[in-house]
C-alpha cells in the first residue's frame, strides 16, 4: 500500500480536525473534507493554512458556500463524497463525522461502510484521512474503527503551567522519537517532521 490511510484519534478541540487539514494539504492538492465541526470553525482552519488546491466540504449544518450531507443515510453520505470529488482525478479525503454515525448507525454499519469507502477512494487513487474524537464513542468502538487505517496517531492535549501542552503519538516502526510537541498557531498547527517521514516510509513499502 503505496498511499496510506490514516485514522487520528484526538482530544476534544479543533487541533485534530486542523492538523489533518494540514496533513491532507501536504499529501495532495484535491481535498474533500466530510465534515462535522461548526461551519464556523471550519472557515477559521482553512483560512489559516491559505490553500491554494481544490477543497470542496460537505456538512451536516446547513452553510452557505458548503454541500449538504444527510447523516442520516449511509448511502447519502456515499453520494455525498462521490458529488463532492467529481472531476477530480484523484483526491485526499478528510472525514470526521466518523463519531456521528457511530452514534446514528452504530459500529457494524459505520464500520462496513469506512472500509467500502476507503477502497473505493484508494481505487481511485486517493487515500482516506479520518479523525474520531476520543472518548465520543466506547473503547471498543474506537479500537474497532481503527482496523482499516494502515497509521493511527494520537493527539493528546493537556493543562501544564496554566497553558495547553499538546503533542502527537506518532506509533510506526520508521521513527526514532514516537511522542512530539505541537506546535499551534491560532488555528494552525504544524504537522512534525516526523510524521511526514514515517508516511514516506510507509509510501515507498
Amino acid at each position: 500500500m503505496n498511499r496510506p490511510d490514516i485514522l487520528l484519534i484526538s482530544d476534544p478541540g479543533y487541533e485534530g480536525s486542523s492538523f489533518l487539514f494540514n496533513l491532507a494539504s501536504q499529501l495532495s492538492s484535491n481535498i474533500v473534507w466530510i465534515a462535522s465541526e461548526p461551519p464556523a470553525v471550519l472557515d477559521k482552519i482553512v483560512k489559516s493554512y491559505e490553500f491554494k488546491g481544490n477543497l470542496r466540504i460537505a456538512t451536516p449544518k446547513q452553510w452557505s458556500g458548503y454541500s449538504f450531507v444527510n447523516l442520516m443515510n449511509l448511502n447519502e453520505v456515499s453520494i455525498a463524497i462521490s458529488k463532492a470529488g467529481e472531476n477530480m482525478k484523484s483526491y485526499t479525503l478528510v472525514i470526521s463525522i466518523i463519531p456521528e454515525l457511530l452514534l446514528i448507525h452504530g459500529l457494524e454499519k459505520t464500520y462496513l461502510f469506512m472500509l467500502n469507502t476507503i477502497w473505493k477512494i484508494q481505487n481511485q487513487g486517493g487515500q482516506t484521512l479520518a479523525l474520531i474524537t476520543k472518548d465520543a464513542q466506547s473503547r471498543k468502538e474506537e479500537i474497532m474503527m481503527s482496523r482499516p487505517f494502515s497509521v493511527v496517531f494520537q493527539l493528546r492535549k493537556k493543562i501544564e503551567d496554566k497553558s495547553w501542552k499538546r503533542e502527537l503519538v506518532v506509533d510506526t516502526p520508521y521513527v526514532t522519537q514516537e511522542v512530539v510537541p505541537l506546535e499551534v498557531d491560532g488555528f494552525k498547527v504544524k504537522v512534525p517532521e516526523v510524521a511526514i517521514e514515517a508516511l514516506k516510509h510507509l509510501r515507498s513499502v
